[in-house]
């Protein structure tokens, strides 16, 4: 059976990271031509946006990104709270899982690149965290701006993560190409072949 690769790229959306969000869509249209680039990555990676502040929404269902002819536009919220995001994460992870399988593809442990500039408001949002891990078993990337080591490392040993990678709150911070490099960790055992393009004759 075909497998599918679902990554579940999940920002914070709030006041703080209203001036970060047009580095975030960039780095979409980056992973989508890296996935163009790297045709076993381009038909196995299936990518999901979700963005969560006070509350939490799917702004990209599980998609195909190569395909995808506008990316979404994230919108600033207002407080970082971790229990809706957590929740939704539930839900989606539920939904797609059986939507795999009755396409007759097998669906992979997800991967959850959760990228944020603060810690959770809601004090409750463990239990949330807990239901989602018990259900999906996600593989989860921490990625924080601007949030200080022991934070992050607190977050990160809530979350179980399998990385953190902590980036500066300097606007000449290379967002980007950072964010990028943390996903292709991640799917370096898929990347085994890629397009070479050569000018004709050579």
């Amino acid at each position: 059976m075909r497998r599918v690769v679902p990554i579940y790229l999940v920002v914070n959306t709030s006041r703080s990271m209203a001036g970060r969000l047009v580095e975030i869509e960039h780095v979409l249209a980056a992973f989508a031509d890296e996935l163009l680039f790297s045709p076993i990555l381009g038909d196995r990676v299936r990518v999901c946006v979700v963005a969560f502040s006070d509350s939490a929404r799917c702004v990209l269902p599980l998609s195909d990104l190569t395909g995808i002819v506008e990316l979404p536009k994230l919108v600033p919220g207002r407080e970082t709270r971790f229990a809706p995001m957590f929740d939704l994460l539930t839900s989606l992870t539920d939904v797609d899982a059986s939507a795999h399988l009755a396409a007759g593809l097998v669906y992979d442990r997800p991967l959850v690149l959760l990228v944020t500039d603060g810690v959770p408001a809601d004090p409750g949002w463990q239990r949330a965290f807990d239901r989602f891990y018990r259900h999906a078993h996600p593989r989860i990337v921490l990625i924080t701006i601007g949030v200080g080591a022991p934070q992050a490392e607190e977050m990160g040993s809530a979350m179980r993560v399998s990385s953190t990678r902590m980036l500066g709150d300097a606007p000449d911070q290379p967002m980007v190409s950072q964010i990028k490099v943390a996903l292709m960790e991640h799917l370096a055992p898929l990347a085994t072949s890629r397009r070479i393009i050569r000018p004709v004759g050579e």
